[in-house]
């Protein structure tokens, strides 16, 4: 395995307890992303406002209800006592629903497919590419967020376009969206809710699902910071959709708000949680007894990890975790992570499976998603 000896890891992000991050409260393993463009953002431990940019199509604009999901989200973060700002180049600082005061902005656009469809345009249905959108209003460049929370692919879907075709178009978005975000902000890909209308079939949208997962744990492998997040999952299926057959009802957008809520508070009392771990290994407290790991990593002139390491890379050398911005070795003994799950948890009782990739089979337990032994 070839390896820096040192990777540029924000220290917010190095140590996170990689394996409470599955997909249906969390999200996939984890490595700091940086690029060129870091403008000063990336969410602070306590205190400061966090910036969320709600993106996608008419399921975040709120079409059949006004403010959607974002309301309740607003709601929910605000009295768990968040300074929430939401960013995006529509809506607007203030507004008020079903007695909610939230705040609008945002970056939802109904009827908007992931890219550019060729042959499909407004005469079937389509509105436009939210690609394109984002880009012609440099959105995600001005709005700087913290955390994009994002949710596309229904008019994709109707659009009857392809699971490869799909996939394509959200490597593109995601590269965009990195490119102009701060370094230490991240990107939560939401799966799509059920619908029947226009042809909206449960596996199809299942096979769809899959596929952003897919490109958000490939993403996330890379060390980039983008992360899957079960949105799907908290509904119950048609019944959480509205007469229309393809967007959320009224309930339907409060779990989802709701479901968002409690993703983001996750991330940040675990970016707490890390930093204060931090504080105390600067002061020479809070250090954990070292676990023997394999030699193949040792010889190479890595460390082994703490006793508490979570594995977040898997080769023939051993398993691999991250502490103080370095790789270092796992004991393979560590019962807290399936070998070859990348860093999520082996279920302790579970034997629910909801879905199977080629990492396995797939439960959930505390909300989070953990990896069914055989």
């Amino acid at each position: 395995m070839k390896l820096l000896n040192s990777i540029s890891f924000v220290l917010s992000f190095a140590s996170l307890t990689l394996a409470q991050w599955g997909g249906f409260g969390g999200f996939g393993d984890f490595g700091g992303y940086n690029n060129n463009n870091n403008n000063g953002g990336g969410v602070a431990v306590s205190g400061d406002t966090v910036k969320i940019m709600p993106v996608g199509d008419s399921i975040t604009f709120g079409e059949g209800e006004r403010g959607g999901y974002r309301k309740y989200l607003y709601s929910a973060l605000t009295q768990k006592g968040y300074k929430i700002d939401m960013v995006g180049p529509e809506g607007s600082n203030s507004a008020s629903a079903n007695g909610i005061q939230y705040d609008d902005n945002n970056a939802g656009y109904s009827g908007f497919q992931i890219k550019e469809i060729p042959g499909w345009g407004q005469q079937q249905g389509g509105e436009g590419s939210l690609y394109n959108k984002l880009k012609s209003k440099n959105a995600v460049k001005q709005s700087q967020p913290d955390i994009i929370l994002l949710i596309i692919g229904t008019n994709d879907m109707t659009a009857n376009r392809s699971m490869d075709a799909c996939a394509n178009d959200l490597r593109a978005l995601l590269d965009y969206m990195l490119a102009d975000m701060p370094a230490n902000s991240i990107i939560f890909m939401g799966s799509i809710p059920e619908f029947t209308a226009y042809g909206g079939n449960a596996q199809r949208i299942a096979n769809y699902n899959g596929t952003v997962k897919k490109v958000a744990d490939e993403y996330a492998n890379k060390g980039k910071n983008v992360r899957f997040a079960d949105v799907h999952g908290c509904l119950n299926g048609m019944s959480d959709i509205g007469s229309d057959r393809l967007h959320p009802s009224g309930n339907g957008y409060k779990k989802i708000g709701n479901f968002w809520a409690g993703v983001i508070d996750e991330y940040l009392q675990s970016i707490k949680n890390d930093s204060n771990n931090g504080k105390e290994d600067e002061t020479g407290n809070g250090q954990e007894e070292l676990s023997a790991c394999s030699s193949n990593i040792t010889r190479q002139g890595y460390k082994c990890c703490s006793k508490n390491c979570v594995v977040v890379y898997t080769d023939n050398d051993g398993t691999w975790g991250v502490e103080n911005e370095e790789w270092c070795g796992c004991s393979t003994g560590n019962s807290n992570v399936c070998v070859g799950a990348q860093g999520y948890p082996c279920c302790k009782s579970t034997k629910q499976v909801y879905y199977t990739d080629d990492d396995g089979s797939w439960g959930i337990e505390d909300g989070d998603w953990c990896i069914i032994r055989n």
